[in-house]
């Protein structure tokens, strides 16, 4: 696949297939992930693969995150809702979280280093679209979670800014017309 190819084509994906990824894909789209710009190079990220009961815990606690704000588990749509954040992480064949450094002491390096992990992030994503892997970029309450924290063995200085799923498209959404003249003003 050419890369403008690649930029033009990706989707997220929502739906995945029951099929198991070569976890070599995964270590590709790190590969590829890693050579994203980063200012100084303070190469700022760090790729979680999540997985067994670090993925399962994970998953409850999406699942009870994303309830709390329709009632709680205990309540029809609460627990509708549980099922569906549960079973979207759990049921997928890998869940890469992305963290990136911080530094409170030093906004502008704070900013140039998330902005460098969200590149990395778009690296690995087309990577994996490459070889026809889609992903999804969560984001939401889960990425700030004392509980994720503390699975992943973060430290002070360290954030979670997506938590990838990523698995074989089922469906791959149509491509929406964008135009890039409402983006640019040339001075």
């Amino acid at each position: 696949m050419e890369l403008t190819e690649g930029l033009k084509t990706r989707r997220t994906i929502h739906k995945f297939k029951d099929e198991d990824i070569d976890p070599a894909v995964i270590e590709r789209a790190i590969e590829c992930a890693v050579l994203a710009p980063n200012h100084k190079m303070t190469e700022p990220w760090h790729f979680h693969v999540v997985q067994g009961e670090a993925k399962e815990q994970l998953s409850r606690r999406r699942g009870e995150l994303k309830s709390a704000a329709q009632g709680g588990p205990d309540t029809e749509k609460g627990a509708k809702v549980y099922e569906k954040a549960y079973h979207g992480m759990a049921d997928v064949p890998f869940v890469v979280a992305v963290s990136t450094k911080t530094s409170i002491e030093d906004p502008v390096l704070d900013q140039e280093d998330r902005a460098a992990t969200a590149c990395a992030v778009q690296n690995f994503m087309l990577s994996a679209w490459s070889e026809g892997v889609g992903c999804f970029w969560g984001s939401g309450p889960l990425l700030k979670d004392e509980v994720t924290k503390n699975t992943l063995g973060l430290g002070a200085d360290e954030e979670v800014i997506a938590m990838l799923f990523i698995g074989v498209p089922e469906v791959i959404p149509s491509v929406k017309e964008r135009s890039f003249t409402n983006a640019v003003t040339w001075h």
